[in-house]
């Protein structure tokens, strides 16, 4: 007769969920960190830092959002690669097998480049060396943003199917190379089958989650709920029972670990994986997260670039964050009615970590707080921190 799957209260799943994400300590490197998390999430907009730079100066202490990009494009030893895995993200070289099975898919789109245009492509990166997409674009071809050129559309597949790859970065710009040429020979195989590809990088997703839910572990793939479903008894992921969500699966380290709680408050960037997936957020959280900067500004509730404050083993409020010059500036500021009488503090100390992650000497308060005596006690606070 099978036991019962263990249930785990709601409290339980939240710090389990903290703990995996974050783990208390930190990571002692990018490359430790990348490895832990095994996804983490690319965007273009810079207004505060990227969002891997944010996603990782949270996991990696003291470290900035300068030493994480020379890491990244340390060009004797590349440790990561872009690949659109959980949207366009940084996944780690050694992953490379393993996302396998979405290169074949690729391979059978009907967008995926014809041969002549494929052709011309690669050998014009073979002869040049690694080039940015504005090298590679056809004089006056239009395309920015999400209207994308023919060779935009091209060069993607291409990285989409493995052909290309980018391991680095110039001046902020991808760098496309044959990816013979820059992932290293141990880890370039398109060997693994599908199930089995899809099985492993689930057992990664429930590491880096801690507890979730079938469509929680979907999500962090970019993969149908169905598949995941029907793999997941073959992972070492075991279930469990949390009361109000779907059937859940945990980490099994997880289940038997003392957890330690998350080492100091923090801002995560809006595509930090603690909270990427907005259902997940709210079931662990009661934390309902948005992304407005792609709303007009008259729209927006929060901000443009929000970032949620996680203390205590909860998100307590958020801040609408930029860097302007050489201050970390706090456009809009607002608390949760749960927040607790060391929120404000809570809140200094966390800008403190983030400004020197961004480089920033100063910080400044220059937006309004969602109620006035919260924007008091915050700057009352930051002048105690700084």
């Amino acid at each position: 007769m099978t036991a019962p799957a263990p249930e785990l209260s709601p409290d339980e799943a939240r710090a389990i969920a903290i703990a995996a994400a974050l783990p208390a300590g930190g990571t002692p490197t990018v490359t430790a960190a990348l490895a832990h998390l095994h996804i983490v999430q690319l965007d273009g907009i810079s207004a505060l830092a990227r969002a891997h730079q944010l996603t990782l100066t949270a996991r990696v202490p003291a470290s900035t959002i300068t030493t994480v990009d020379d890491s990244l494009n340390d060009r004797s030893r590349p440790i990561a690669f872009d690949y659109p895995a959980h949207a366009l993200s940084l996944v780690p070289i050694t992953d490379w097998p393993l996302w396998a099975f979405r290169r074949r898919a690729a391979r059978r789109r009907p967008q995926y480049p014809d041969r002549y245009v494929r052709a011309a492509l690669l050998d014009r990166i073979a002869r040049d060396g690694p080039l940015p997409m504005r090298n590679l674009r056809q004089n006056a071809e239009p395309g920015t943003g999400w209207d994308w050129s023919p060779t935009k559309m091209a060069v993607e597949f291409l990285l989409w199917s493995g052909e290309l790859a980018s391991t680095r970065r110039a001046g902020g710009q991808r760098l496309f190379d044959l990816a013979e040429r820059c992932i290293p020979g141990r880890h370039f195989t398109d060997q693994e089958p599908d199930d089995m590809c899809l099985t492993r990088l689930l057992g990664h997703a429930g590491k880096a989650l801690g507890v979730a839910t079938a469509d929680d572990l979907a999500d962090y793939l970019r993969i149908p709920t169905p598949v995941t479903a029907r793999l997941l008894p073959a992972t070492r992921l075991v279930p469990v029972r949390v009361p109000g969500w779907a059937t859940a699966w945990a980490d099994p380290d997880a289940l038997t670990g003392t957890l330690r709680p998350f080492r100091e408050p923090v801002f995560l960037g809006p595509f930090d994986n603690l909270i990427w997936y907005r259902p997940r957020t709210l079931r662990l959280f009661g934390f309902t997260q948005v992304f407005e900067a792609y709303k007009p500004a008259a729209r927006r509730r929060h901000g443009y670039y929000v970032c949620p404050l996680l203390a205590d083993g909860r998100l307590i409020g958020r801040a609408d964050l930029a860097r302007r010059g050489d201050n970390l500036t706090v456009l809009q500021l607002g608390l949760e009615p749960h927040a607790g009488q060391d929120a404000a503090h809570h809140f200094a100390h966390a800008c403190r970590t983030l400004a020197a992650a961004t480089g920033r000497s100063h910080i400044e308060i220059t937006g309004a707080a969602t109620d006035p005596a919260t924007g008091v006690a915050l700057r009352n606070a930051l002048d105690v921190a700084l």
